[in-house]
C-alpha cells in the first residue's frame, strides 16, 4: 500500500498561509487602528495557527493509519516483552516479620 499524496493538501495549506500573511501585511501597512482590524488580525492568526497544527498532526495521524493498515513482512519477527519477577538470591536474608522487636 502506497502512502497517499499530500500534493493537493499541501497546496491548500500553502495558499491559506499565504492568504494569512497577506492579510497581516495589509493590515499592518494600510489598515486603520480599529477594533474591526484587530478582530480580523486575531482571526487570521488563529487561522494560520490552526492550519499549521492541522497539517502537522494530520500528517502524523495519516502516517499512523497507513502504518497500522500495512501488513508485516513474512520475513520479520515480532518481539514481545514479558516481565519476570526477580527471585531473591540465596545470600539475601528475608526481612524480619515484626519490626517492633
Amino acid at each position: 500500500m502506497e502512502k497517499p499524496s499530500w500534493r493537493i493538501r499541501r497546496r491548500i495549506i500553502i495558499a491559506t498561509l499565504l492568504f494569512c500573511a497577506g492579510e497581516i501585511i495589509y493590515l499592518t501597512l494600510f489598515g486603520d487602528d480599529t477594533s474591526l482590524a484587530e478582530t480580523i488580525a486575531n482571526g487570521v492568526l488563529i487561522l494560520a495557527g490552526s492550519t499549521i497544527g492541522s497539517y502537522v498532526f494530520g500528517a502524523v495521524w495519516d502516517d499512523r493509519n497507513v502504518m497500522a493498515m500495512r501488513k508485516p513482512d513474512p520475513g520479520t519477527t515480532t518481539l514481545t516483552a514479558t516481565y519476570v519477577e526477580p527471585q531473591p538470591s540465596p545470600q539475601q536474608t528475608p526481612p524480619p516479620k515484626d519490626f517492633a522487636g
